[in-house]
Order: C-alpha cells, then sequence, then structure tokens
C-alpha cells in the first residue's frame, strides 16, 4: 500500500493503478448477474413498479401515462418507507423487462456510485487511494450490488453524503454543499433508519455552517422545493398513516449494542450474518474450510474499526477535516445506537446500509494511524492489509463459485438464482394456461409473487400452447443444486 498522505500534485498519478482497479471492481460486480438472488422484497417492489407504469395519473398537476409510486415497502414498525427504489425499478421496467438485465445495470450503476464516494473521501482525506480499493472488496458491498432490494440503495446514497460534506469542509464550495443537502434528502426517501446518518451531518452543517447555507440559499432553496414537489405524496401519505410500534416480544438491550458490529460489512459476516444463505448446503469440505478461515481473518476489521472511534473520540476536539469528520461520525454512531436501541431493531445487516461508511472510515483512519508509527509497524500493517483483502477475496471466489455451480441455494434467505427462476417460468409460458401447475419449491411456496411477477415479465409465446400436468421442483442432479426443473406430463 502506497503511503498515506498524498499530496495533491501526486495523487492523480497515484490514484492511476487503484483507480484502473476501481473500475474493475465496478464491472465485476455485474459478472454473472443471473446469479442474483429473487425472493419475496424484491418481486414485490417490481410488482409495484409494473402496476404503476400502467396507471395514468395526474399526481403533479398534469396528465402523465404514469404514476411515480408514492410509496415503498411497508416496514416492521408501522411505517412506508420511500418511493425512490421503486422509481429506479419503473425506470428500469422503461427499457427492459429482462429481470437479469435489470440486476446488471443495478450492479453497476450501485457500484460506481459508491466507488466514486469512497473514492472522493480517500482523496479528500489525502489518504492512498488504496483504501479506496480494499473498502470496495466488502463481500457485502458485492452481494447487496447485485440484489434488488430496496433498503440497500441507501449503500452508495450514505457513501456520496460523506464524501460530498467532507469535500465541502475542506474546499467549502456551492456544488459540494448541493450534493450533500440532496444525498441528505434521498437517503431517508430509501429508507428510515437513513435519520442516523442524515441528523449528525444536519445538525454539524447549521452549527457549524450556516453561513454557507445561507450565502447559497437561493440554489439550496431550489433543491428543497424540487424535492418537495416530487415527494410530495409520499410525504402527505407518510404523516397521515404513520403509526409506530415496537414489539414488545422483542428484547431491548442488543439493540443498544448491535453498532458495535458496524464494522459489519468489512467481513465475510458475524455471528448467523453470512453471505448467500445455504451456500454452505453440500459444498466440499475443503471449500468450506478455506472459507471457515477467510471468515476469521476478515473479522480482524472489527477491532480497527473499535480502533479508529477512538482516535476519532481522542481528537474531538480538534478542528481538521478529518477530525469534524470523526466528531460527525461518532454523532452517527450515537443516533444509531439510539435508534436501534429504542426501536429494537437489530441483527439484520440492512440496518447498517445507511451508515456502514462512517464504520470504514473509523477503519481508514485506524489504519492510517498504524502507518504513522514507525517504519516496521508500516511493514506489519501492510503485511496484514494484504492478508486481510486475500481472505475477502478468496471467501467471495469461493462463495460466487458455489453458488454459481448450484444454481443459487436452497436457503430461503437467498434461494434459487434469477436466471434459473426465469428459465423455469419461461418453460411453463411454453404451455396453456389450462395446464395445471404443481409447484414443490419451498421458494415459491414461501414467496409465491417472486413466480407470479416472473409470470407478468415473461409473456406466452404466440400460438397454440399443449395442455400438461406441470410439475415445478428441484432438479436435484447432484447434492446442494437448487436448480429449478419443469416436468411436463399428460394431464
Amino acid at each position: 500500500m502506497p503511503p498515506p498522505g498524498d499530496s495533491a500534485a501526486t495523487f492523480p498519478r497515484r490514484f492511476l493503478r487503484p483507480g484502473v482497479l476501481l473500475v474493475a471492481i465496478v464491472i465485476l460486480t455485474a459478472f454473472r448477474p443471473g446469479d442474483a438472488p429473487w425472493i419475496n422484497d424484491e418481486p414485490i417492489l417490481m410488482e409495484m413498479a409494473i402496476r404503476y407504469n400502467h396507471t395514468a395519473s395526474d399526481i403533479y398537476g398534469f396528465d402523465l401515462p404514469f404514476t411515480p409510486c408514492p410509496y415503498g415497502l411497508e416496514g416492521t414498525r408501522g411505517a412506508r418507507y420511500g418511493p425512490l427504489p421503486v422509481w429506479v425499478d419503473q425506470i428500469f421496467l422503461g427499457f427492459t423487462s429482462n429481470i437479469v438485465a435489470m440486476v446488471a445495470c443495478r450492479a453497476m450503476l450501485f457500484s460506481g456510485l459508491t466507488a466514486l464516494g469512497v473514492a472522493s473521501l480517500a482523496r479528500t482525506l489525502r489518504l492512498s487511494p488504496w483504501f479506496a480499493v480494499v473498502t470496495m472488496c466488502s463481500p457485502w458491498l458485492w452481494i447487496f450490488s447485485r440484489s434488488l432490494w430496496d433498503s440497500t440503495w441507501c449503500i452508495p446514497l450514505c457513501a456520496i453524503l460523506f464524501a460530498s460534506y467532507a469535500a465541502f469542509l475542506a474546499k467549502p464550495a456551492a456544488s459540494s454543499m448541493c450534493l450533500t443537502l440532496l444525498s441528505g434528502i434521498l437517503l431517508p426517501l430509501v429508507h428510515l433508519t437513513a435519520v442516523a446518518m442524515v441528523l449528525p451531518v444536519a445538525v454539524h452543517l447549521l452549527i457549524v455552517h450556516h453561513r454557507s447555507v445561507w450565502r447559497w440559499k437561493w440554489r439550496l432553496g431550489a433543491i428543497v422545493l424540487v424535492c418537495l414537489y416530487l415527494f410530495h405524496p409520499y410525504l402527505i401519505f407518510f404523516v397521515s398513516h404513520t403509526r409506530p410500534k415496537v414489539p414488545d416480544e422483542q428484547p431491548e438491550l442488543p439493540g443498544w449494542f448491535f453498532p458495535l458490529l458496524g464494522g459489519h460489512y468489512l467481513t465475510l459476516g458475524l455471528g448467523g450474518a453470512t453471505l448467500c444463505d445455504g451456500w454452505q448446503d453440500a459444498a466440499p469440505k475443503l471449500l468450506l474450510s478455506l472459507a471457515f478461515i477467510a471468515r476469521w481473518i476478515s473479522w480482524m476489521a472489527i477491532p480497527m474499526v473499535w480502533l479508529g472511534t477512538g482516535l476519532a473520540i481522542r481528537h474531538i476536539r480538534d478542528r481538521g477535516v478529518k477530525e469534524n469528520l470523526g466528531l460527525i461520525a461518532v454523532g452517527v454512531c450515537i443516533c444509531q445506537t439510539c435508534l436501534d436501541g429504542v426501536m429494537r431493531v437489530y441483527l439484520n445487516l440492512n440496518y447498517y446500509a445507511a451508515t456502514w461508511i462512517v464504520y470504514a472510515f473509523f477503519a481508514w483512519i485506524a489504519v492510517d494511524w498504524l502507518l504513522s508509527r514507525s517504519k516496521q509497524a508500516v511493514l506489519i500493517v501492510k503485511q496484514l492489509i494484504a492478508i486481510y483483502t486475500a481472505s475477502i477475496l478468496s471467501g467471495i471466489g469461493i462463495i460466487a463459485v458455489v453458488v454459481a455451480r448450484n444454481g443459487g441455494t436452497r436457503g430461503i434467505h437467498y434461494g434459487t438464482s434469477v436466471a434459473n427462476q426465469v428459465y423455469a417460468v419461461r418453460t411453463v409460458q411454453q404451455f396453456s394456461d389450462l395446464s395445471s401447475v404443481d409447484i414443490e419449491i419451498p421458494q415459491w411456496q414461501l414467496y409465491p409473487r417472486a413466480y407470479q411477477v416472473l409470470l407478468e415479465l415473461s409473456p406466452p409465446p404466440t400460438g397454440p400452447r399443449p395442455e400438461r400436468r406441470l410439475i415445478v421442483k428441484y432438479r436435484d442432479a447432484f447434492p446442494g443444486d437448487a436448480r429449478i426443473e419443469v416436468v411436463a406430463k399428460s394431464p
């Protein structure tokens, strides 16, 4: 890893090789998009997008051939999420009905925005651009970039928010201020847990840089008015229909400690949270052992996050850009702790989606601090970073190979790959609508919308189609095989 603290003159040259690798990572996230999951929330979101794309409206005071969806999914705490993820699906549907193509486009867009955010943050902080490369190797960024799940859109947006505000702190400009405001508005319109990220930034901005806000009041006001105009149907619905609820049967204590594991996105998983649920079933023992070792090694990111948190608290009174970001990051952790504790939200990794960047930032400043200790420390830290990076890449590789071989997993939280589900549905569509369909796949039994939405997106061929009795089941060609096959029998 090149030494930290690049000067403005040397940074572009030092960024060449890391920049090429960042582009390669973005492209690779779209490799084999058909291996992506298609479970329950994704079909529900796509169903909403289909319905509203075929519904004319005058929601903004003039006639439209479609309706921008007024809200997103209903959360577990009595509130509807924002409509932004559904809007993205509606835009995708305007170009294609091919789900696999949507996954590829989403992966590129998602990873590209995230890479721009982390690269910009590294540049602003004058840290080595290799920090951005290692961060983009995150296993969870890889898996979430390929999922059509709504809350994961918080991942690139919070990276852009944090990076744009860092750029503003380093050199106040209208462009970085406007980008900060826009991303700060859009984040809660994806998932309401984003308030933990937006609130500390907003408080810091209004207290420390209120003069800049007033200086660019017309530009900022225009952004606010446009967003209010575009999202006013959701805001009205949210105010009139939200009834917060906290499950009494769910213990409160774990929520107060959940943010301590905020570095989760930098690992191959902690506790029961693993990539691609069920990939281990019938996987070769050698690969399981290698993945276990890689997962254990990846845990070194957690103490780095804790060390970085301590360093941020230690320098919280300093006035530099890094120190101000540390103050905001500590505020984000406090807000997330209160949110998780009061609302009893934990365990699910989507609750980190809007704040993950601050934990990556903590790990960055910890490594940067260690690299500044001594020449001997630099050598040791570089070796540890190389081992860590090799571990997470090998873990991703092992899991990706097993998932590709098995056509997904038999676990209901990842399931059969989307490409194989599409293939099965298209096979069903080769037969008459009068054909009986016996579904023996637990995933489609539990989440029938996955099958129904794919039917809607895959119209049957023209011409006569034979009537048969169809059995949809696992192929079972080998242990762990998650592919679906359709067996046609005489009616």
